[in-house]
């Protein structure tokens, strides 16, 4: 099993949070670094699925925000086209797709959503990470789901660690989870029939302090199963 992994582009202790995550398995599968620095988009057609990591803040002129606004820093618009291409080409080829905080709200851009730029700005409380500790908030999972037969779960406790989230769902897609205080945590196709398994989640499963915690260990035993 091979698994086309973005890079973060921040750290590379972050992206050995994902390698760490997805080899704590019985699995082990083969991961490969897809970036526009290695130059190897022409990598994802021999990868059995993709997963789209988290980092830096979505170029804004995606969306129709302005380049301007003062919390939004950061941009990398040669990692968003890159991960762009990347993602059509994994439906082209229906393999798996999992996309962790930042790689949702490409997707939903992608898509023709958009963004909360800030969302403390916008009214919300902050879910930004907290210095050595995991910010944490309750989840509320929908109804009928395939995120809420993942986990077996009607709620759930995840962490925390962005400052923008989903604001106009994009195209085909379905919000599956929020959080106690509205933000949108968990979307996946509004057509769930579709035969390769697809899931956008804005929490970190990678970084969870409970690796058993159905909302980390359910999905990556299932985007493993999924992946073979």
């Amino acid at each position: 099993m091979i698994i086309g992994i973005t890079d973060t582009m921040v750290s590379e202790d972050k992206f050995n949070y994902y390698i760490k995550w997805l080899n704590s398995s019985d699995i082990h599968p083969e991961c490969v670094k897809l970036s526009y620095v290695l130059d190897n988009l022409s990598e994802i057609e021999k990868c059995d699925s993709l997963l789209l990591t988290g980092g830096n803040d979505v170029d804004p002129i995606l969306y129709n925000e302005p380049t301007s606004h003062s919390k939004i820093l950061d941009v990398d618009r040669k990692r968003d086209d890159f991960e762009r291409k990347l993602f059509d080409r994994a439906l082209e080829r229906n393999i798996p797709v999992l996309a962790i905080c930042r790689g949702m709200q490409l997707v939903n851009v992608h898509l023709g959503g958009t963004l909360i730029p800030d969302i403390e700005e916008a009214g919300f409380r902050s879910h930004r990470c907290i210095k050595n500790a995991e910010n944490r908030h309750g989840i509320v999972l929908k109804e009928n789901s395939h995120l809420r037969s993942i986990a077996r779960k009607t709620t759930g406790m995840v962490n925390s660690s962005h400052h923008q989230a989903i604001d106009r769902i994009g195209r085909g897609l379905d919000v599956v989870a929020h959080s106690d205080d509205g933000i949108i945590e968990a979307m996946e196709w509004k057509n769930n029939s579709k035969d390769s398994f697809f899931l956008l989640v804005q929490w970190h499963p990678e970084r969870m302090n409970d690796a058993n915690n159905p909302l980390a260990g359910n999905i990556l035993e299932k985007f493993l199963s999924e992946s073979n």
